[in-house]
Order: structure tokens, then C-alpha cells, then sequence
């Protein structure tokens, strides 16, 4: 955990669930009002130490740590970020957005840069700020997200707790030719966790595909949304058929059954990293 050392901001974050609601409120009257300034921030982290992206109320996130060092940075005690997803615990990101709104607009440059990254743990970095429309939202903005999944295939210190460790040697062929069935927009309820309280099971998968690597396998997959545990129990269901225990053809009956019991064991979060985000207002 960082520590930002002021006690203005462990006050901040110190608030109850009741007043932080309400300053979340203000904020929105605020910004309904055209009175507040929105900012896009550009991140990576190694998740592995926190109980995923999204704050916990007693367990270290990459959210609580990030509203921390913006506070004391930007001296606002009560800021609050939204970002572009929630990563689950022990997953990465080489590409993260998040929003957050300021009541002035203010000139945010490599300093500001340099000031927070000074006061966020080495496994969290922030790359850029800049300003946004106010229409602009870190989640609901974004067109495509794109995650890679890492497997070695022995055992290295260097990539503990950063990719799944997985013997023997997979069948890349069977994976590959298992890779079409998950094209296009369809219902993935088979990959989802139990208990989802998704809106709708249906996803576009634009693209998707298994790599050699010098340490084993990458799997990259992108779409215009997820859901909860998809990627992982996706790459469960591609283990099983790297490792001979299912034909190329199981992936596309285990998309029709549209049962999670029906996919395969979720991988490890360890290996899963968000890698990249899409908005219509960002030059690719």
C-alpha cells in the first residue's frame, strides 16, 4: 500500500458508505450543471496485490490507492474516479482508462503526472492525463476492450504471479481450430460466472487467437464487452482442448449449451491482462 502520509486524505477516505454517497451526488448535481471539468487518465498496474480494480471496504484495491494519491495531488478530499471495467483479483492491466471530475478546469501536465506517480506503489504507473468532454465516461465510452491471457511452460521466478505456469506442452493446432466458434455476436452464458446479474449473455468477439511465445502461449481476444469471468473459463475451455481432453469442436457445443457447467475450469487470474481500450474520441 502507498502511503500518501496526510491526514486529510486518510480523513477522506476515512468517510462512511452514507457520505460518500451523498458527496457522489453533489458531484453529479454539479456536473449536470456544466460545472464540472472531466479528465481521462491513462494507467497500467500489477494487480496482484489487490483484491481487484474496484475499491473494497476493507481489502487494498488499485481504485483506493489511485483516489488516494489524486486527492492529495490535486488537494480535492473528496474525488472519487470511475473506470473503464472491474478487474477481478490478482489480474493485470498494461492499459487502463479511468474519469474523474474537477470544479474548475486546470492545466494537468507531465508534473501532475510526476506528482501522483510519486505517491502510488511501483506496481501502479500512470501514463498520461488529459481533458475530455463532459459526455466523455470511462465505461460506458469505450467500444472495445481487448485482454491477453499468458501461459509458461516451466516454472519461472520472473513471471510469478504474472502467468499461468501450465505443463506439459498444449496442441496449438487443436486451439487454434477451436478459435472461429467464438467469432461474432453471440450468447456466452456458458462462460459466465454463476449468479451474474449481466443484463443480457450476448458479446461481439471481433477477434481471437493462440500465439507461440518464447514461454509458452498467448491468447489475445477482443470485443465490445464481457462478462464476469468470460476470458478465464474461455481459456479453461482452450486448456482442455490443448490438452486432448476435448476436440477443436467442444468450444462451439459449449457456446450452444449456454451452461456454465458445460465450459472448462476457469484459468488463473494471475496469467489475465487488460491490454486494451477503445474510444471513438482517442486516436488508435
Amino acid at each position: 500500500m502507498s502511503e500518501c502520509g496526510n491526514e486529510q486524505v486518510g480523513t477522506a477516505l476515512l468517510l462512511r458508505p452514507a457520505q460518500r454517497e451523498v458527496m457522489m451526488h453533489v458531484h453529479m448535481a454539479l456536473w449536470a450543471k456544466g460545472s464540472m471539468s472531466r479528465y481521462f487518465l491513462e494507467l497500467a498496474y500489477n494487480g496482484s496485490a489487490y483484491r481487484g480494480w474496484q475499491r473494497q471496504p476493507s481489502a487494498p484495491s488499485v481504485q483506493a490507492e489511485v483516489e488516494r494519491a489524486l486527492r492529495f495531488v490535486l488537494h480535492v478530499p473528496e474525488l472519487f474516479v470511475v473506470g473503464c471495467g472491474r478487474t477481478d483479483t490478482g489480474v493485470h492491466a498494461t492499459q487502463y482508462f479511468l474519469h474523474f471530475d474537477l470544479p474548475e478546469a486546470r492545466e494537468l501536465d507531465e508534473r501532475f503526472v510526476h506528482g501522483v506517480n510519486s505517491l502510488l506503489p511501483e506496481d501502479i504507473a500512470v501514463y498520461r492525463v488529459f481533458p475530455v468532454s463532459d459526455e466523455a465516461h470511462a465505461r460506458f465510452s469505450a467500444t472495445e476492450r481487448g485482454y491477453v491471457y499468458l501461459i509458461n511452460g516451466r516454472k519461472d521466478p520472473f513471471l510469478a504471479g504474472r502467468s499461468y505456469q501450465l505443463q506439459p506442452e498444449l496442441d496449438l493446432e487443436s486451439m487454434t481450430a477451436a478459435v472461429p466458434a467464438l467469432l461474432g455476436k453471440q450468447d456466452f452464458s456458458s462462460f459466465c460466472l454463476a449468479g451474474s446479474d449481466a443484463k443480457t449473455m450476448l458479446c461481439d468477439v471481433r477477434r481471437a487467437e493462440w500465439v507461440r511465445t518464447e514461454a509458452g502461449y498467448r491468447f489475445t481476444i477482443r470485443a465490445d464487452r464481457y462478462l464476469r469471468n468470460m476470458v478465464r473459463a474461455i481459456v479453461g475451455t482452450f486448456v482442455r482442448i490443448g490438452k486432448g481432453q476435448q476436440p477443436p469442436g467442444h468450444m462451439a457445443e459449449v457456446i450452444a449449451a449456454r451452461d456454465r457447467a458445460a465450459a472448462g475450469k476457469s484459468a488463473p487470474a494471475r496469467g489475465l491482462y487488460l491490454e486494451y481500450v477503445s474510444y471513438p474520441f482517442l486516436p488508435e
